[in-house]
């Protein structure tokens, strides 16, 4: 397979291993929904196997994977290295949640169901964060939440940053903290290692570039 190419200036390799792992996603449906079909016998029983499956495998998954590996944290990691294929078989466990994010509201109707969720990713969450609707995680694994904290609508965290520097494609990977009782506004955008202060609140729409710190009401 031929690596593929993007932009027209500069030409960026994309690797075969990172080509091949869009297709975990796909290949972890079918199975779950293989394994329904071939385990129970009626359809309400398929169903919550299938669901079973679907919520408890892949972090189970990424949790066996980052203790093997250990969680990969780091800066301008290339496509090369072991922590890049890491992150990205990691990403791409949590990708059916990115494509529906619906899955994961239903979780937040009952209180406490998903910081429990997030902890068996290998997050640190405390029971007590408030998640608003359409709050989204993108790297579950890297998100650390103090009790009280609250995460307002539509707010985004992501705990990496991928970007292109010639014919190299890299990323910054870190985990996110929130202090205790620290509101994130909505539509706040968080980066990879980043850390909000305890009692610090982020206003709407406020972006904090990897790496930053918001304590004292100011960015450092």
């Amino acid at each position: 397979m031929p690596d593929q190419t993007l932009g027209a200036a500069n030409t960026v390799s994309i690797s075969r291993f990172s080509l091949l792992g869009n297709f975990l996603p796909l290949v972890l449906i079918a199975t779950f929904i293989a394994l329904s079909l071939a385990l129970a016998d009626t359809p309400v029983a398929r169903l919550v196997l299938f669901v079973g499956l679907l919520y408890l495998m892949p972090p189970l998954c990424a949790r066996l994977l980052i203790w093997i590996f250990s969680k990969p944290t780091g800066r301008d990691l290339p496509q090369s290295s072991r922590a890049f294929k890491v992150w990205w078989v990691l990403l791409q466990l949590q990708m059916p949640f990115n494509r529906l994010p619906w899955l994961e509201e239903l979780l937040r109707l009952v209180p406490g169901l998903y910081p429990l969720w997030l902890n068996l990713w290998g997050a640190r969450v405390h029971p007590a964060t408030f998640w608003a609707p359409g709050a989204r995680i993108i790297d579950r694994p890297y998100v650390s939440a103090d009790y009280g904290s609250v995460v307002g609508t539509e707010a985004l965290l992501s705990g990496h940053l991928a970007r292109s520097e010639g014919d190299r494609f890299i990323i910054d990977v870190a985990a996110i903290e929130i202090g205790a009782q620290a509101v994130i506004g909505a539509r706040c955008s968080i980066g990879p290692g980043c850390v909000i202060g305890p009692g610090e609140t982020l206003s709407a729409t406020t972006r904090l570039l990897p790496f930053n710190r918001f304590v004292d009401g100011k960015r450092q």
